[in-house]
């Protein structure tokens, strides 16, 4: 039988692509992580890392390994989560959230989910993009994923959609697109547009928009984070492309203005994903209740505390 010890450090060593990192992360040491990983191999008949390689690699057979072990992690936890259903819940909930949202729309409900749910540690973890998003989904490495960009489709997640989002075009004050009657993308094509990184939902449905008309940008300046993409926008290097919550107080402090846009109105979507076929535990439950709650949306009724047709 499998040790699920093992399997925890199996994927820590995965994730962190190093023996040493795995090491500090779970408190162990280096030679333990290497014992286990080996009795592992053994349990398996195959090995699991390709140690030829500069860094620690997954083999072909790590890489399905890696998957399983997520699986029965979770179901390991679901097992421990069930058995205290009817306690308060406990645990470790995992969520995944991009920049936006846990700077903008998350910190309240986190705040009034730890005041509801003590004991529950979150393990947060910043991503804006909703393709590995859903992939740790999947791979059991995170409990609920909050997402922002395009409507997520898939028929092994669970979709709750939460709110609408706009997306601006915004310029410093003395930029020459700030005292444009009408701003097209033509315009766009012949200045510097600042960017979020290639893969944030935010950015792929300015890029989806920019897909359908015949423009090219002639200059863009993809940056780190939002907050340095604003900074840039704020010292007149461009027009920024970013979601009305990150820029609400640049807005008001008119130290960035919203072009007159004439192109099709650019909206990002905030989601709510988790895995279709994983038991929700008492936690993440209580936390998507909660979430729904939050953002406005109409909540079905909890059948364990419904009342009895009379």
């Amino acid at each position: 039988m499998l040790d699920l010890q093992k399997l925890k450090t199996f994927r820590a060593v995965a994730v962190t692509n190093s023996f040493t990192r795995a090491a500090a992360e779970l408190g162990y040491s280096q030679s333990s992580v290497t014992t286990q990983i080996k009795a592992l191999e053994r349990e398996l008949g195959a090995p699991l890392f390709d140690r030829f390689t500069k860094k620690v690699a997954l083999t072909e057979v790590g890489q399905r390994t890696f998957e399983y072990a997520g699986r029965l992690l979770a179901l390991a936890d679901e097992t421990k989560a069930a058995v205290h259903k009817h306690g308060k819940p406990t645990g470790t909930l995992k969520v995944s959230a991009p920049e936006s949202l846990l700077v903008y729309r998350l910190p309240e409900l986190l705040r009034q989910y730890q005041i509801e749910y003590p004991l529950v540690h979150f393990d947060l973890t910043s991503d804006g993009d909703p393709r590995t998003q859903a992939a740790a989904l999947l791979d059991g490495g995170v409990d609920v994923a909050f997402v922002a960009g395009e409507v997520v489709q898939s028929e092994r997640l669970d979709v709750t959609h939460l709110s609408e989002e706009d997306i601006l075009i915004v310029v410093a004050p003395q930029h020459s697109l700030a005292r444009a009657e009408t701003v097209n993308w033509d315009h766009l094509a012949r200045t510097q547009v600042l960017l979020t990184g290639r893969h944030c939902g935010y950015r792929v449905v300015f890029e989806g928009a920019l897909d359908v008309v015949p423009v090219q940008l002639s200059s863009v300046l993809e940056l780190a984070s939002m907050e340095a993409v604003k900074q840039c926008a704020i010292a007149g290097m461009g027009a920024a492309v970013l979601p009305r919550i990150a820029i609400a107080q640049e807005l008001a402090l008119k130290r960035l203005v919203p072009v007159r846009w004439q192109g099709t109105p650019l909206v990002a979507y905030t989601q709510m994903l988790r895995l279709r076929d994983r038991w929700m535990t008492p936690a993440l439950e209580g936390l998507w209740r909660l979430a729904q709650k939050h953002f406005g949306v109409a909540v079905a009724p909890d059948p364990e505390l419904a009342g009895t047709p009379g």
